[in-house]
Parts: structure tokens; sequence; C-alpha cells
């Protein structure tokens, strides 16, 4: 009987230490390293990655998307796209950050004139930051440009608030590797 219960309580702790990196990985989240998006970033859950064609006003680009969709009324997106670089050299940054940052809550139906936007930065780069909602749409959402980088971050969701432990572990998480 001694045999049989020390190997069942060798099993069980075999069992236990093989789960520890699962655990660990459901509660701290899934990091996501680009080697190519040149960031790392931490997701609630693993993102589905896509890239497709986006007609831009310099001409088609690729857009790289990390999604992780929490539920049919939770997302959380990473998304960079290349602008050619000597058309960054000659733009007023701020517009093309603005134009970004407006585009996407328009799209949204938030109203871009009563947007609240923050200025931020990230290794040296600058950003414009907004949290904003229009009835049941929620939405935290930045851009930031990296030289000719245009990077996106957002959370959307809809029918409750976007908590602000969510908002944090996310966004706080992003950091543009060189």
């Amino acid at each position: 009987m001694k045999i049989k219960t020390t190997i069942l309580r060798l099993s069980l702790l075999i069992l236990v230490l093989a789960m520890l990196p699962v655990m660990a990985q459901a509660q701290s989240g899934y990091k996501l390293t680009s080697i190519k998006g040149k960031f790392f970033i931490m997701f609630p859950g693993e993102p589905d990655y896509s890239v497709e064609d986006v007609e831009t006003a310099v001409g088609q680009l690729k857009m790289y998307t990390y999604l992780y969709e929490e539920s049919d009324d939770a997302a959380y997106m990473v998304a960079y796209i290349d602008y050619p670089e000597d058309m960054v050299e000659e733009s007023d940054n701020d517009v093309l950050l603005n134009a970004a940052l407006d585009g996407a809550l328009g799209s949204w139906g938030i109203d871009v004139e009563k947007a609240k936007k923050e200025t931020t930065w990230h290794e040296g780069y600058k950003g414009i930051y907004t949290r904003e909602s229009n009835d049941d749409t929620h939405t935290v959402y930045e851009v930031i440009l990296a030289e000719n980088r245009l990077y996106q971050i957002a959370i959307l969701q809809y029918g409750k608030s976007i908590s602000k432990k969510s908002i944090s572990s996310f966004y706080d998480s992003f950091v543009i590797k060189e």
C-alpha cells in the first residue's frame, strides 16, 4: 500500500510541476515578441496574426496586425505599417499621428473633436493616446511614430468600460526594440 501511495503522490507532483508553466502563462497573459515589428507586448491571450494590403494616401502598403479577441465584445490589437522614409521625412509627424488617431476613432463613431488626446513617449518616439467612449463603444487607442513605422495599439470593447487593470497591463507592457 505504501508503494501505491508513494507512486500516486509522485505522479501528482509531476503533474503539478508540468502544469506550472501553463498556469503561469494563463495568469500573466501571452508575451508577444515581434522580431520584424521590433516590439514586444503582453496580450491577455495568444493573438492572431495577419498581413493585408491597405490603400493609403501614399499608395498601397502592408499592415501587420496582431489581434486577440477576448470575447465577442472585446478585442486587443497591435498593428504597424511602414511608410516610405522620404514621405515621413517631408511630413509633419503630428499631422500623421493625428490623422491615424482621428481615422480610427471616427470609424468607431467617436467624435474626434471631443476626444482628449495625450502625448506619450516610447523609447524617444512620440505617440498620441486617448481613452474615449460613445454609447456602448469604449476604446483606448494609441498611435506611435518610430522613424517611418506607425504603431497602432488598441483595446475596443462594447457594452462596458475597459478596466484600468486591463489598460495598464496591456499598454504598460508595450516596448519598442531597436
